[in-house]
């Protein structure tokens, strides 16, 4: 059965490797702002140091939750949407019906 002292110990050695969220966003080159809204859905896990009643400095991302974080995300696939653009049905490109029609208006 653990004691107190092994979990303290345990949440100390998590602390070494922790580390902030402007970090972990320069890792994954994403804004701060998205770290941050990782970390209020939950999807980021962190460890808070103080009230942080004043400031934010008082959170702290394991090196853990990080890799957590990247093991669950989704592989980015191309063409799944995440570029911006837009999906053509297959039905709508093998289709001549739209371009002469499209074509007789004009």
């Amino acid at each position: 059965m653990p004691t107190p002292n092994d979990e303290l110990a345990e949440e100390l050695a998590q602390l070494q490797g922790a580390l902030k969220p402007a970090e972990v966003a320069e890792y994954l080159e994403v804004h701060p702002a998205t770290v941050y809204r990782l970390i209020a859905s939950g999807q980021l896990r962190t460890i808070r140091i103080g009230s942080g009643r004043k400031r934010r400095t008082g959170l702290k991302v394991p090196q853990s939750a990080v890799v957590e974080y990247l093991r669950s995300s989704q592989p980015f696939k191309p063409g799944d949407g995440a570029t911006g653009a837009l999906r053509i049905p297959e039905s709508v490109l093998n289709s001549t019906d739209t371009l002469s029609s499209a074509t007789e208006v004009a």
